[in-house]
């Protein structure tokens, strides 16, 4: 099965056979910031006698887990609408209207929003 469109340009996939786990980064610093880990549900139940049964049941969860993930990763990150980019606070500006690039661009280089806390 295919993922969705991640949030970030830059996903790593960590999961394995018992665990989902992904890292999302900042589109502009790369800070990462890792979803909490999802077991694997079905894993290990007796009643998946094919393994081809269970790889169907994996990816299809994987999926799911993925999901869940990017959209979580919406609370972790902030969306520019200057550069189509999704930053992390340190690197979006207290105004909440742009990431810090964008604002230096524009002359108007300003804290960050862990700054203004």
């Amino acid at each position: 099965m295919k993922l969705g469109i991640p949030l970030t340009k830059q996903t790593n996939d960590h999961s394995n056979r018992k665990n989902f786990l992904f890292s999302f980064f900042c589109d502009c610093c790369k800070k990462e910031w890792k979803s909490p880990p999802r077991q694997f549900l079905s894993g290990g139940l007796t009643f998946i006698e094919h393994e081809e049964t269970e790889t169907l049941i994996w990816a299809w969860e994987h999926q799911i887990a993925f999901e869940q993930a990017n959209l979580e990763a919406h609370f972790h990150f902030n969306y520019c609408p200057e550069c189509n980019r999704w930053v992390c606070d340190e690197c979006f500006c207290t105004d909440g209207k742009d990431c810090r690039k964008c604002s230096e661009k524009k002359g108007k280089a300003g804290e960050s929003t862990l700054e203004k806390t």
